[in-house]
C-alpha cells in the first residue's frame, strides 16, 4: 500500500493541472498528458499525480476512460481559488466547511420535507438502511454519510442544492483531514450510531413533512458533528486519541 501523500503536495500538483488547462485553453474532452508526463511535468511520484486526478474528478473538472486517459470535463475555465479547490488542511478549516454546511444544509432539510416525493423517502431510507447494514465502511462509513446528504439535496427539488454538495466532492464529510485512527471496533460503532440515528431523526422529520423539525433536526447533526471535530482535534493536541470521527 503507498504511504499517504501530503496534502499540500496533492493541492499544488491540483493548481497546476487547473492552471495548464487555463493557459493552454483546453476546451471539454481535451485529453491531459499522461500520469508519467504528470509526473515529469510536476516532479511527483505517480501516487501524488494519481490523488491529484482522481480529486479534480470527484470535483467534476475531469473525467477518464479506462485505457484512453484523462479528459477535461467542463467547457467553462475552472477557477484555482474557487470554493472546493483547495482541500481543508486543518481542524479549523474543516470547522469553517461545517459552518458553511450547516448555513445549508438545514435550509435544503426544511425544503425537502414540504417538497418530497415517496420516491425521495424511499432513497433515502435506502441510505440509512445501507449505512446500517454496514457500519464499518471506508473512511468511517463517509460514503453512506455523503449519499445520505446527496437524497436530501434532490428532494428540495432545486438543483442549486445538489450542485452544492457535489461541487464539495469527498470534501463534504472530510474526516481525513484529521488522520483519525481507529482505537477500537467499539468505538467506532459508537460514533457510527451515533450519526446514524441523527440521520435517522432527520429522515423522520422529513416523512412527517415538518420542516421546522427537519431543519432542527439537521441543525443539530451538524452541531454535533463540528462538536466532534472540535474536541477529537483537543485530544489529537494533547497527545491523546481515544475517540473516533
Amino acid at each position: 500500500m503507498n504511504p499517504p501523500v501530503p496534502a499540500r503536495l496533492t493541492d499544488q500538483v491540483k493548481a497546476g493541472i487547473v492552471k495548464m488547462i487555463e493557459e493552454q485553453g483546453l476546451a471539454a474532452d481535451a485529453k491531459l498528458p499522461t500520469a508519467e508526463q504528470l509526473c515529469t511535468m510536476f516532479s511527483v511520484s505517480r501516487t501524488v499525480v494519481r490523488e491529484a486526478v482522481a480529486s479534480l474528478t470527484a470535483e467534476g473538472l475531469l473525467w477518464s476512460r479506462r485505457g484512453s486517459g484523462v479528459f477535461v470535463r467542463l467547457a467553462e475555465r475552472p477557477r484555482i481559488n474557487s470554493l472546493c479547490m483547495q482541500e481543508p488542511q486543518d481542524a479549523g478549516a474543516v470547522l469553517e466547511m461545517m459552518e458553511l454546511r450547516m448555513s445549508v444544509e438545514t435550509e435544503a432539510a426544511a425544503l425537502a420535507a414540504e417538497r418530497r416525493t415517496e420516491t425521495h423517502l424511499l432513497r433515502m431510507e435506502s441510505a440509512l438502511r445501507s449505512a446500517g447494514n454496514d457500519p464499518l465502511t471506508v473512511s468511517g462509513g463517509s460514503n453512506t454519510d455523503r449519499i445520505f446528504h446527496r437524497e436530501i439535496a434532490i428532494a428540495t427539488g432545486n438543483s442549486r442544492f445538489l450542485m452544492f454538495l457535489d461541487d464539495l466532492g469527498y470534501l463534504l464529510i472530510p474526516r481525513h483531514v484529521l488522520d483519525t485512527s481507529v482505537e477500537s471496533e467499539d468505538d467506532r460503532r459508537k460514533f457510527l450510531a451515533e450519526v446514524h440515528a441523527e440521520h435517522y431523526g432527520i429522515y423522520e422529520a422529513i416523512t412527517s413533512r415538518n420542516s421546522l423539525e427537519a431543519r432542527a433536526a439537521m441543525r443539530t447533526h451538524l452541531e454535533k458533528g463540528r462538536k466532534r471535530y472540535r474536541e477529537w482535534t483537543l485530544l489529537q493536541n494533547m497527545g491523546i486519541s481515544n475517540s473516533v470521527l
